[in-house]
């Protein structure tokens, strides 16, 4: 939010909102896979810190730019290209940091817990910051986003996690043993070990490989990607171009536009909370692709031109989609795929799922001035309804979940 309010006051184009927008995503994109690769060979937790820190140094660059009046719109690319860059690694391997801490009877739970709470912050962040780009401007609410990198950096180095792929293991030692009864069980279990010594020494390619092995093998989880990907076009990354703007104009500006994002994150933490309450669903692609259209309600809204409590409760109906599959998804993926390929599996499913998004920032602007901002978010709302409606149709999505045994050491 706070940078889009600084693209639109620095430049007061859409359309360079949506360049600088399709840049952070598409240098995001770019280093997920790097970043699932460094997730399954390095510490997941240092990973996380460092891309924390070189975030928060963007954002404190940013603050004395604007606040110095010296921002420029090429500065805004570029510091978007390098968060966003840091950005990609933390996506995928947060997800798979997870299951190295949480017992696996537990994640749904805790995927409900951490993005919950993620979530709860984010009720109270956009109306601040509403608060403070439209009081004091776009540079102090960079101030106030740096500060909070830096207590979130803090918090995961004091925290105790698993030191890499090592720690993992002899966490999960006593398990694996137990399950050693015979002595085809221990042939396994050191044909299991010599198979991931060999995958440690393989190059980046083969492993990318053996990720996206494991990644196409599963059908739900690449439809519901590509489903996603469509969504992220159409619906997404317009609504987070035009939104702002259409805020500025006739909803009241950025404190308006503040208020619009609190609700979809209360109504996230909701879906999150309900989802990690209740058993996880057997069918949970059918599950996902069943919520897709509710999470268009924000943009129809903005498209029809509604006003500012009508927005905001289709913003908080969308947040409860997405939060609620958010949760079952991860769960779902989580239990699913083998630890030790999980960043990797992470990395290709944030890659293709948000291939979209760049190209949507992108678009938005000119295609919104060539048939109206109303009518274009309206065209894809509506686009989104009818394709998902079919899309829950698709035989692999009524797969039943079955849940991987952790391989023996």
């Amino acid at each position: 939010m706070v940078l889009s309010f600084a693209v639109l006051r620095v430049t007061g184009s859409v359309g360079r909102l949506g360049l600088v927008l399709a840049c952070q995503s598409a240098a995001a994109l770019l280093l997920t896979l790097g970043g699932g690769l460094a997730g399954d060979r390095f510490a997941r937790g240092r990973i996380m810190i460092i891309s924390l820190a070189v975030r928060m140094t963007v954002a404190a660059t940013l603050a004395a730019a604007l606040l110095t009046r010296t921002a420029s719109f090429g500065l805004l690319l570029a510091m978007a290209g390098i968060y966003g860059c840091a950005d990609g690694f933390f996506g995928p391997v947060s997800v798979a940091l997870l299951p190295d801490v949480v017992p696996r009877a537990e994640l749904g739970r805790a995927n409900a817990l951490v993005g919950g709470t993620i979530s709860s912050a984010r009720i109270a962040a956009p109306a601040m910051a509403g608060v403070i780009v439209g009081v004091l401007g776009p540079g102090s609410g960079f101030a106030l986003q740096a500060v909070v990198l830096a207590v979130a950096a803090g918090c995961l180095a004091a925290a105790r996690l698993p030191a890499g792929r090592a720690a993992s293991a002899i966490r999960t030692a006593a398990i694996r043993t137990a399950a050693i009864r015979t002595a085809a069980d221990l042939a396994a279990a050191d044909r299991a070990a010599a198979d991931r010594a060999a995958a440690d020494r393989a190059g980046p390619l083969r492993q990318l490989q053996a990720g996206w092995k494991e990644f196409a093998s599963r059908r739900w989880l690449w439809l519901l990607t590509g489903e996603w990907t469509v969504f992220s076009m159409i619906v997404l990354a317009p609504v987070a171009v035009l939104g702002p703007a259409l805020a500025e104009h006739y909803l009241g500006g950025a404190l308006a536009w503040g208020v619009i994002g609190s609700c979809l994150s209360l109504g996230a933490v909701g879906g999150q909370v309900i989802a990690g309450r209740i058993r996880p669903p057997a069918r949970p692609a059918l599950v996902i692709a069943c919520l897709v259209p509710f999470m268009t309600g924000e943009a129809l809204a903005l498209g029809l031109g509604a006003p500012l409590a009508v927005v905001a409760l289709a913003a908080a109906s969308t947040g409860l989609a997405i939060g609620s599959q958010a949760v079952i998804f991860a769960t779902a993926m989580q239990t699913s795929v083998q630890p030790e390929v999980l960043s990797r599996v992470s990395s290709i499913d944030l890659l293709a799922s948000e291939g979209g998004q760049p190209i949507g920032y992108a678009l938005a602007g000119p295609l919104a001035a060539a048939v109206g901002p109303h009518a274009f978010l309206e065209a894809g709302a509506a686009g989104m309804l009818v394709a998902s409606a079919a899309f829950a149709l698709l035989r692999p999505l009524r797969f039943r979940l079955v849940l991987c045994e952790p391989s023996p050491d």
